[in-house]
């Protein structure tokens, strides 16, 4: 009977590098792949929200969601975010407003779900609520992915259906308050990161969803109106989204952004500041 060559060992090891070298070459564009899918994903949730607002408004005078009003005393433009007694307990109509009180608005009407306003290029998870109504705020900060335009500035008019299409209404969660980004403003835009939302790998970029229902990926924060004192260097003529219009007494203040906002100071400037948190 003839004996069977068998594989030496060299043959082998040959055989097992080539195939390590195959799967080094093609892991990244796996990985490239998957967080194309989820930014597809991030996209569509963006674009259902933006068609719940629409529906909102029908309800509402025309206004996309706006639960408490400003108050017009000496906490002017302050916000909470996740406050536990907005959980269970209906929130006020009058004193510190809430973005995030806001967006669950959307949840109570049953236009959305919570699983919707999860960015899944994130570790977040959606909100446990089993009875939607039974709630008047997500959670916590694990449970929302995206940032929404503050609603409460006396210096700009409320969003809704008759504001300009390409006012940016909601996008991947701010870098400087749901991401920690800790780098001063200007420095994290001439960054690599360019200042825009951790949601995404490397910060390449974020979904933006616009008054008018679209969703664009854009890669850079300036979106959305054209800002008072353009610095080509920053913002390319436009708004930032994820800064504020800091008004300065020498009147040096930049409609593109020149302040991060913080928990307790979301100070818009004009008709064509915005704003997203968190």
């Amino acid at each position: 009977m003839k004996k069977r060559k068998a594989f030496t060992l060299i043959e082998l090891l040959v055989v097992i590098a080539i195939i390590a070298l195959l799967i080094s070459i093609l892991l990244p564009s796996l990985s490239r792949a998957r967080e194309l899918s989820k930014r597809t994903v991030c996209s569509a949730n963006l674009r259902g929200i933006g068609q719940a607002m629409y529906i909102y408004a029908q309800d509402e005078p025309g206004v996309f969601p706006t639960i408490a009003q400003t108050f017009t005393g000496p906490v002017t433009n302050n916000m909470v975010l996740f406050r536990p007694m907005d959980r269970t307990t209906l929130p006020l109509t009058t004193g510190i407003p809430s973005v995030t009180v806001d967006l669950w608005a959307l949840i109570r009407q049953n236009n959305t779900t919570p699983k919707q306003f999860i960015c899944p290029s994130t570790t977040d998870l959606p909100d446990p609520a089993q009875d939607s109504l039974a709630y008047y705020d997500f959670l916590s900060e694990q449970n929302l992915s995206y940032a929404y335009q503050y609603q409460h500035s006396p210096n700009r008019a409320i969003i809704g259906t008759s504001s300009e299409p390409i006012f940016p209404v909601m996008a991947d969660a701010n870098p400087y308050v749901k991401g920690k980004v800790a780098d001063r403003f200007d420095i994290d835009r001439t960054s690599v990161f360019r200042g825009n939302s951790n949601n995404h790998t490397n910060r390449e970029g974020q979904n933006v969803l616009f008054q008018d229902s679209h969703v664009e990926f854009s890669r850079g924060p300036d979106v959305g109106l054209s800002g008072l004192t353009p610095i080509p260097v920053f913002s390319k003529g436009k708004d930032n989204c994820y800064t504020v219009h800091l008004v300065t007494s020498g009147g040096g203040g930049v409609d593109p952004g020149n302040a991060i906002p913080t928990s307790t100071s979301v100070a818009l400037g004009s008709r064509s500041d915005a704003c997203l948190v968190p």
